[in-house]
């Protein structure tokens, strides 16, 4: 299995020229390193950036779910590149169906599989003190299936993979 990691420094709230710079990184790497690239992985909020102190803060960079411009481009890079792609970004829910009080608000990631098609939502379950500002927990545990093409798979986010007991 060949996993890639999309690692870069995004500027907060500079949403289309960090897609730029994630786009570039892309282009730079050979047709060695993306051939046969089976999962690439981008950070916590790629797009946006991290660090958001309230929800008026963050709110013009909150994507629909698994319909904004992260989703997008992942999708966009899963069919370019044939492989499976994870990208964090700030999630608006709008639950106006089954509660009165909309939108809900999450640190989410979402994974697209090579054709394009979402495979997964996952929302973030442990949050950290600045993500408590602006989002709610996830109420649904860690994403965890099967993937063709990598098997069985567990999704978190940052503080979700930290022991509750470290």
């Amino acid at each position: 299995m060949r996993i890639g990691c999309l690692q870069f420094s995004p500027q907060v709230g500079d949403v289309y020229n960090n897609l730029n710079r994630a786009d570039a990184v892309l282009n730079k790497a050979s047709v060695q390193d993306a051939e046969g690239l089976d999962l690439l992985v981008l950070p916590e909020l790629a797009f946006t950036g991290y660090n958001f102190r309230s929800l008026a803060e963050i709110t013009p960079y909150l994507e629909p779910s698994g319909s904004g411009i992260s989703a997008l481009w992942a999708r966009t890079t899963a069919l370019k590149l044939n492989c499976n792609v994870v990208v964090g970004y700030p999630e608006k829910v709008d639950v106006t169906q089954k509660w009165p009080a909309s939108p809900e608000f999450y640190n989410s990631a979402i994974i697209v599989n090579r054709d394009g098609e979402t495979i997964a939502n996952y929302r973030k379950s442990f949050l950290y003190a600045i993500d408590e500002t602006w989002a709610l927990e996830g109420r649904d545990g860690f994403f965890e299936g099967y993937i063709p093409d990598l098997g069985d798979v567990a999704m978190g986010i940052c503080m979700d993979l930290k022991s509750p007991d470290s």
